[in-house]
């Protein structure tokens, strides 16, 4: 929620609990303007004045209220009104109109390229939402609307709820109707010239909006809306809308409304997305515009949604684990002690920090809980929680209420150490040792010991431990799951074969701080460390170094993290603390990146570069690699000319969880991306036997799991 609008509640002391809005529009793009009427229905009960805000320079009327403007509750963006309402009547007519032109501007705050924009009407399009101002907001209550807008020729216009009828043509201008009579948080106004896409399905009405004709991307849309619908809809419960509506942005976007999501141009077209940031959005529309976010308790919406579409479509392919692992690794990367915050705290993504923490900590407690109740009882309680919060705002407590209802278990001391506390728990496995028990010669003879430590700072996490022994002459592996209490735990497992190996959370089923020796190298780990050295090469042609230092110059405005530049004829010896990042081909310290990186079985020469059975070229391809010297980070780069290595300064922070990238092409089409293997983990070791001696053997075979939608 925007702090004005908490400033305004608290000022006035009143909030709604359902107006409608009954809106005509016409919008004007050469303009940048728009032309309002909304007849404005109240809750009865309303008192007679009353405060709201509306953007500057809108200049409302009423024909059948006293409208003033209000000084000192205000902003750039806003203004604040007073109406006085006349005895026994809660409805009035507003009238309005001006300028909202507010182009799209890069995000500080961002790494990566990431563009917002409070409002804007232009002959681009109109993205307008409750924050615009181009409506008025009475408090933070929840409201309905119908919304009659006035467009272009060749325009077409989208909202949340349902299409009242097919466009029509006026005199003037033609003219859509759209309907929403379910309790909303906001109303959103999308337009611009777009084809238009329908699908009926199952009481349901898919669309799709492009920019272009483009009838072959848009049925893939299609289809994959119908099939993400039914999905969910088996999981967790009726779709909450009448319509989900793919809507193309004039910018690159990636935000989820209700009934439908606003996707960048580039964005739709990733031939990836289609199967991960598009069901995300979808299923935002049961989590965050279905059952609505308490924000003044933390934002558990990013978190659930995130389990349930990004981390289940992995595990549908097999690779949650690795999913898993690549999550803890963001956190591990990025979240500091000192930037740490509780999952009360998160509302919205704002940094890479941000991010590890409302979607990774939030989406492994979903993880946490799944793995405790087993599938079916978590299912049950998502679709419980779903029917009981429906078109209602619902906190953190609620979910607390919710799973201990229906598991009959309290789960108020879960919640509390993962959703209120910061940090997270760091595991180390001190020892593990067997005797045979001639005691027991027919049943499970041999007894392991095992010494399991939490190391972190602060007190102990209550967390069930998962625990997978290699037995002699087995194949798959003995896993149990050990509910741990203390800072010191000491183990004792009965078992009938001779135990060979231990692994303490193989597959990454716990929220904690990752081992460095659990985590590869990887660009997440310069992109989020807190000191970081740039250095730049000396010997490269002037246009590159020029280029470079631009670039740097660029990523040392990165706010909480310390920069420093250097030239590499400048310094002797790479830092032994914080992070680096090697520039060029000619840089001085790349013999010792090289001579780092074979490590990861990867060479360099002066011509280029071979890894992962790939081989590129110096003169051709621009090219990310990571290693570690030493205990430091380090991250080496380099294009074959300034566009080239312009475009791939952009579009690294989108390759954080990697360990190496490789593009070719004016626009860097990716050739090769992956991570680095891990060879091995201080969280798993063999077993000292009776007689002292260990045995060097792998890890045996985990059991396969169904994934959630099975």
């Amino acid at each position: 929620m925007p702090a004005l609008l908490l400033m305004f509640i608290a000022a006035t002391g009143y909030a709604q609990t359902l107006t409608h809005h009954q809106l005509k529009i016409v919008l004007h793009p050469e303009q940048h303007t728009l032309a309002a009427e909304d007849r404005i229905t109240l809750p009865s009960g309303t008192p007679r004045t009353l405060d709201f805000l509306l953007h500057r320079g809108l200049h409302p009327a009423s024909p059948d209220a006293a409208i003033i403007a209000v000084n000192g509750l205000s902003e750039d963006l806003m203004q604040q009104y007073r109406v006085t309402l006349t005895p026994d009547h809660d409805s009035f007519t507003l009238s309005y109109g001006g300028e909202i032109f507010h182009p799209p501007q890069q995000d500080a705050r961002e790494a990566r390229t990431f563009e917002s924009t409070p409002g804007i009407i232009a002959i681009e399009g109109t993205v307008l939402r409750g924050d615009s101002g181009w409506y008025p907001r009475f408090g933070d209550g929840m409201l309905t609307f119908s919304l009659d807008i006035g467009i272009p020729h060749g325009w077409e216009a989208i909202s949340q709820g349902k299409r009242n009828t097919a466009k029509r043509a006026d005199t003037d201008a033609p003219r859509v109707a759209w309907q929403e009579s379910q309790p909303q948080n906001e109303i959103f106004l999308i337009a611009a010239p777009y084809t238009e896409y329908v699908r009926n399905e199952a009481g349901v009405e898919s669309l799709v909006y492009l920019r272009k004709d483009e009838a072959e991307l848009a049925q893939k849309y299609l289809d994959a809306t119908a099939r993400y619908l039914a999905m969910y809809q088996r999981l967790i419960g009726p779709y909450p809308y009448t319509k989900f509506a793919l809507v193309e942005n004039f910018w690159e976007t990636g935000y989820g409304m209700p009934s439908f999501t606003l996707l960048g141009r580039q964005v739709i077209r990733l031939p990836f997305i289609v199967d991960s940031s598009y069901p995300h959005e979808i299923l935002h529309n049961w989590w965050g515009n279905g059952v609505f976010v308490d924000y003044s308790s933390g934002n558990w919406s990013e978190g659930l949604t995130a389990y349930l579409a990004d981390h289940l479509l992995q595990e549908q392919k097999g690779n949650g684990a690795e999913y898993r692992r690549s999550m803890l690794q963001k956190y591990s990367d990025f979240v500091s002690a000192g930037r740490d915050f509780p999952l009360t705290q998160f509302t919205s993504r704002h940094s890479a920090q941000s991010e590890a923490v409302g979607y990774g900590k939030a989406m492994m407690l979903f993880h946490m809980l799944r793995r405790q109740l087993g599938d079916d009882m978590f299912t049950r309680a998502l679709q419980n929680f779903y029917r009981d919060n429906k078109f209602r705002s619902a906190s953190f407590a609620d979910l607390e209420q919710n799973f201990s209802k229906v598991s009959g278990k309290d789960f108020k001391p879960i919640f509390a150490q993962w959703v209120q506390q910061t940090g997270a728990p760091q595991l180390r496995l001190v020892s593990a040792q067997t005797h045979y028990d001639k005691t027991h010669r027919t049943e499970a003879g041999y007894e392991l010991s095992i010494v399991v430590e939490q190391t972190q700072t602060g007190p102990a996490y209550i967390i069930d431990l998962p625990i997978a022994v290699t037995l002699a002459g087995q194949e798959t592996a003995y896993t149990t799951v050990i509910e741990l209490k203390d800072k010191h735990t000491e183990l004792h497992l009965q078992l009938a074969e001779q135990p060979l190996r231990v692994d303490v959370d193989p597959e990454f089923d716990l929220f904690r701080r990752l081992d460095r020796a659990e985590i590869p190298p990887a660009f997440s780990q310069i992109l989020g460390a807190e000191k970081l050295l740039i250095v730049l090469p000396s010997k490269a042609p002037e246009v590159m170094r020029m280029q470079y230092s631009s670039i740097a110059e660029v990523w040392q405005k990165q706010p909480s993290r310390e920069t420093a530049i250097k030239w590499d004829d400048d310094i002797k010896h790479l830092p032994d603390t914080g992070a680096v990042w090697l520039f060029g081909w000619e840089n001085n310290f790349r013999i010792q990146f090289q001579a780092a990186l074979e490590l990861n079985h990867a060479t360099m020469s002066d011509a280029g570069a071979r890894f992962e059975n790939g081989e590129y070229e110096r003169s051709k391809h621009a090219l990310a690699l990571t290693a570690h010297i030493g205990q430091t980070p380090v991250a080496w780069l380099a294009a074959p000319d300034t566009s080239m290595l312009q475009v791939l300064a952009r579009k690294l922070p989108h390759y954080a969880k990697y360990s190496y990238a490789a593009f070719s092409g004016p626009e860097l089409t990716n050739l090769s991306k992956g991570m680095w293997p891990v060879t091995s983990s201080p969280l798993g070791i063999s077993i000292k036997q009776e007689d002292g001696s260990t045995s060097d053997v792998a890890r045996g075979k985990l059991a396969t799991r169904d994934s959630l939608s099975k």
